[in-house]
């Protein structure tokens, strides 16, 4: 007689497959978010190693000329213009720097040599006729002997708060190769020197 085994011990215990826990699994997430951001951190680089200029103005690099915070001090349109910013010339020969709007006669400046100063302190450097308000911007031409000319659009400011002494004084800086503003330079230990304005030159006539 064949003994059978009741239906009861066959379908009695459901087999499950063991979960892991959760601490197991924690270490394993917060270790695939710290990968996620490391990844991240190579696509997006920290904000303070990115270069910016934290000024007004714009920046212009002709060789050994370096043109840092141009901007126009302007009353209007069509009014006279002053150009602000700092300049240092890194060479050891004095770079003429000559500015022009894009219709416009070009103003120069003289960087000694070896030497940083602001652009138009005591003696404007002057455009005749700013095309545009304040508030609004311009293309200027800015040229030096030791690199090709650099087109830059640099903003147009009124003179007023921190530019107020920069407004528009007397004539325009004359738009002539032989007459120019020396930039001002201060020397490590020393005071500034003076500026200085060329004159021009004058041909004998027979």
């Amino acid at each position: 007689m064949t003994r059978r085994t009741p239906l009861a011990t066959r379908s009695g215990r459901r087999t499950t497959s063991p979960r892991p826990s959760l601490r197991r699994l924690l270490p394993v997430v917060v270790t695939g978010a710290a990968l996620a951001l490391s990844a991240c951190q190579t696509q997006s680089p920290i904000q303070t190693e990115v270069p910016y200029m934290p000024a007004d103005g714009v920046a212009v690099d002709l060789g050994a000329v370096h043109v840092r915070d141009l901007v126009i001090i302007s009353g209007g349109k069509d009014k006279p213009g002053v150009l602000s910013g700092s300049v240092g010339n890194d060479s050891g020969q004095a770079q003429r720097i000559a500015f022009a709007l894009p219709q416009g006669q070009p103003v120069f400046a003289d960087a000694p040599a070896h030497s940083e100063g602001p652009l138009s302190d005591g003696t404007q450097v002057q455009l005749p006729a700013v095309p545009v308000n304040a508030g609004d911007v311009v293309t200027l031409k800015v040229q030096s002997p030791s690199a090709p000319t650099a087109v830059v659009v640099v903003p147009v400011l009124s003179p007023s708060g921190y530019y107020a002494t920069l407004a528009p004084t007397g004539a325009p800086t004359t738009a002539s190769p032989t007459t120019s503003t020396t930039i001002s330079t201060a020397t490590p230990g020393g005071t500034a020197t003076p500026t200085t304005t060329a004159t021009p030159t004058t041909t004998a006539t027979p």
